[in-house]
């Protein structure tokens, strides 16, 4: 099967095309249109493509829908309608540019069979880097990256795809120029933002869209981009920015925005892309791994002693494995001189589809190919010997890899493709490595397994052997996703491998380590008491947790430095440091692979609290399928775990960023509901207990804004911390129902009861000016209504000193 771009071969079913990953394409056997492989029908006169779907209407639909989300939709639909969500997605609208002008001087079918040629180049780029095709509008299209599948990278996918777009253009761009003498171009605009997704319309039509500020700020980017090139939101440039150029546009006015916002244009990738995670500036030793690295240290040293290994480095996103690979890579130049090849791969996130995916991108800096290197180029470079390979596999190689592309070489023989393609690939690699590592003792670094392809993982397994042979290290990186075909690596090797196989399970630092780690960032003077144990808390002994709600910290001004950029100082709005962007992605994109039952399932889990009891989620579950099967699959997601059995079933949350991540997805107007029912529930379940569950209830039915339950519960719980002698969580309470005591309508002697408690609360803590404030707010709120009983309450615990004059004295 050719590539209709770049003519190259590739094996039958292919989805993307191996030398420039753009999506395959098929005729139209009643019209000849070219359409994308998954295409069902053809774009032009409606043909169905294929075998024959049992509904026409979903067939229909599949055309611009990718699967999944038409499962979403269908299940929200069979459930009695769409329960939309709030998330953070990257949007792209891209448009044809003089298209009203060019479409006056054709006949309407040739405009309608150039803008179907258009929208094939336009709509791959999307599908190669996973995002959702929402809309066709005439000349343009709307895409959606994190929405209703979320990845972990979506801002750089999106501008993956319209990078892709304006540069995949340019062919049929002459095409059309030649045949009808039109000249167009294309224009991208992307912005990243928090937005409402779900389905609006009706049974006659429907769309999947996004409501709210950030879509509309991407469609004004579209607008004022340039023919030819992609202007993207600050929102969505602070996301990615080490990874790319960009020319910085300044501001531009929006349309229904006060201010205007900033922009920039994307150049390219950059040359040498930098970190996204750490904090510029901020550096700290390597902390709580001295374990991990003296074990890994001793497999080196025997590396260099002539014996091979296989290391599986397993931990999850963000725990230190890339950092700990960082120190390892330096002690290696210690032990084994510079010069000792120390050669790394990485998978990619959205490459997990493409046969050999994980292999071919290392192998493609072997032979100094770029990213930009046109077709012919990219043959010319593969039929050059890589430097440093001996003779007698040069041939082999060089072979394997223009078999592999489909690009071709100069070398005789037939392009091999099948078992035959696979047999050379396994040979090729067989003889490279152990030829490299016969020369000088050799350590292979696949990082990022959790995204390599099967083939690729195959490959991996399959050069095990050469460990037995050779002074060659396989140390494999990935998390712990036993779903993921990198979790055979480790399988494989245990069993087939025991006597060469090292496993290093990362976990969380401990409390002592993550303080350390916390001290190293910074060097905080005069910071509020709660800021550090408020972050250690949230971040739990995750290093790239930690540094992100770091970065959060600089961003928002919370913390910044001192004139002499030596000291940190910490402001004061650290109390509600919401979950920084990435983080919230990150977790989005593990809850996004569950089903609908088990993620409504997770999500009605976030609202009772970091730990639930089973019966408690069970009176609320409204699921057709049974509750304990939804919670077996969020246990195997390691999502949360069983907490204990005695007195009665409970769960928590293994870490609660996830339950944020869930719980801010959940649609504010759903949140009430949800947080009713829970109170509902343990009004229920705890009726002889209420004292005790009185801080819940008022938690819960504050935000369900059930003014009158909330005071009721907020003033219990406030009296039964006072009787624990817990004064501060009494206050609180109090506080709160304060704030409700107007909406609640509450009588004079729960007011006078409310404010002597707070007040008696407020001067047992030392806060002698808080507490006369307490009492001289209930005197102005008893003068203002005429009630000579309460004002006389607000003045008994008063000292003398603080009454007002009576009439007459002096």
């Amino acid at each position: 099967m050719n590539c209709p771009l770049c003519n190259g071969e590739n094996p039958e079913g292919a989805r993307f095309c191996m030398a420039c990953g753009n999506a395959m394409f098929a005729s139209c056997p009643e019209c000849g249109t070219e359409l994308p492989a998954q295409a069902r029908f053809c774009f032009s006169c409606g043909h169905q493509i294929g075998e024959a779907a049992p509904d026409p209407a979903r067939a229909r639909l599949e055309q611009y829908i990718p699967k999944e989300l038409l499962t979403k939709l269908e299940a929200s639909r069979s459930s009695g309608g769409t329960q939309g969500d709030r998330r953070v997605v990257t949007m792209l609208f891209c448009d044809v540019t003089g298209s009203t002008a060019a479409a006056e001087k054709l006949d309407p079918e040739d405009w309608a069979q150039i803008m179907n040629g258009a929208f094939e180049y336009l709509i791959a780029p999307v599908y190669r880097y996973e995002g959702t095709l929402a809309r066709l509008m005439g000349d343009a299209i709307l895409a959606f990256f994190g929405a209703p599948i979320a990845h972990e990278d979506d801002p750089q996918r999106a501008v993956l795809a319209g990078l892709e777009i304006v540069e995949a253009i340019g062919p049929y761009r002459e095409e059309v120029k030649q045949r009808w003498g039109l000249d167009f171009q294309v224009r991208v605009g992307i912005n990243t933002g928090l937005v409402v997704m779900g389905e609006v319309g009706s049974d006659l039509r429907v769309e999947y869209t996004a409501m709210g500020d950030a879509i509309n700020i991407a469609a004004r980017m579209e607008q004022a981009a340039e023919p030819g090139t992609v202007q993207i939101g600050a929102d969505t440039h602070r996301l990615i920015e080490p990874l790319f150029d960009f020319e910085d546009l300044g501001l531009t006015d929006v349309r229904g925005k006060t201010e205007p916002v900033r922009a920039f244009r994307v150049q390219g990738q950059k040359a040498e892309p930098g970190r996204l995670r750490g904090i510029e500036g901020l550096n700290t030793p390597l902390i709580g791994r001295d374990v991990e690295f003296g074990v890994m240290r001793e497999v080196l040293e025997k590396l260099c002693q002539g014996s091979g290994g296989i290391v599986c480095l397993i931990g999850e996103a963000g725990i230190g494995k890339t950092r700990l690979l960082d120190e390892l890579h330096a002690e290696w130049e210690k032990i084994a001189a510079s010069d000792a090849p120390w050669i790394v791969g990485h998978g990619v996130s959205y490459d997990t589809t493409r046969p050999y995916g994980l292999f071919m991108q290392r192998m493609l800096q072997v032979f100094g190919v770029a990213d930009n290197d046109s077709l012919e180029m990219v043959r010319e470079k593969v039929a050059k010997t890589p430097e440093g390979f001996p003779p007698e596999i040069q041939t082999l190689v060089v072979h394997a890899m223009g078999a592999l592309l489909a690009v071709g070489t100069d070398l005789d023989g037939p392009q091999l493709q099948g078992e035959a393609l696979q047999h050379e690939l396994y040979e090729a690699c067989h003889s490279m490595w152990r030829a490299a590592a016969s020369f000088a003792p050799t350590v292979i670094v696949m990082d990022d397994l959790h995204w390599a392809d099967p083939a690729s993982v195959d490959l991996m397994i399959d050069m095990f052997p050469l460990v037995d042979e050779v002074p060659l290290l396989l140390l494999c990186s990935f998390r712990p996703d036993r779903q993921s075909p990198a979790w055979r690596i480790k399988q494989a090797a245990e069993t087939n491998y025991p006597h060469r196989y090292t496993e290093i399970g990362l976990s969380a630092l401990s409390d002592e380590n993550s303080n350390l780690l916390f001290e190293n960032l910074f060097d905080i003077s005069g910071s509020p008491a709660e800021l550090r144990p408020m972050i250690l808390e949230r971040t739990e002994g995750n290093p790239l947790y930690l540094e992100e709600f770091t970065r959060t910290l600089i961003d928002s001004g919370a913390v910044s430095r001192d004139e002499t950029g030596l000291h940190w100082s910490a402001g004061a709005r650290v109390e509600d440091i919401s979950i920084p962007e990435n983080l919230q992605a990150l977790l989005t994109s593990r809850i996004d692979k569950l089903t609908e039952d088990a993620r409504r399932t997770l999500q009605l889990s976030s609202v009772i609290g970091r730990s639930f009891y089973h019966r408690v989620l069970k009176l609320i579950s409204d699921s057709s399928i049974p509750l304990d099967t939804q919670l077996s699959t969020l246990q195997r997601a390691e999502l949360i775990r069983e907490a204990r059995r005695i007195p009665e079933l409970e769960y928590v949350f293994r870490h609660d960023l996830t339950r944020e991540a869930a719980y801010n997805s959940i649609l504010l107007r759903e949140r009430r509901d949800y947080h009713r029912r829970v109170g509902e529930a343990l009004e229920e379940l705890f009726v002889d207990r209420l004292e005790e569950q009185s801080h819940l209830l008022a938690h819960h039915f504050y935000e369900a804004s059930d003014d009158a339950k909330a005071f009721k519960y907020s003033l219990m719980a406030g009296d039964e911390a006072t009787r624990l002698y817990a004064h501060h969580e009494a206050n609180s309470h109090y506080t709160r129902a304060i704030e409700l005591i107007g909406q609640a309508a509450a009588s004079p002697e729960q007011r006078i009861n409310l404010y002597a408690s707070q007040g008696r609360t407020l001067e047992l803590i030392g806060e002698f000016d808080q507490a006369l404030a307490n009492y001289q707010e209930l005197q102005s709120y008893a003068q203002e209504n005429g009630d000579r009983t309460v004002e006389l309450a607000a003045l008994i615990p008063r000292p003398p000193s603080t009454l007002p004059p009576t009439p007459g004295s002096t």
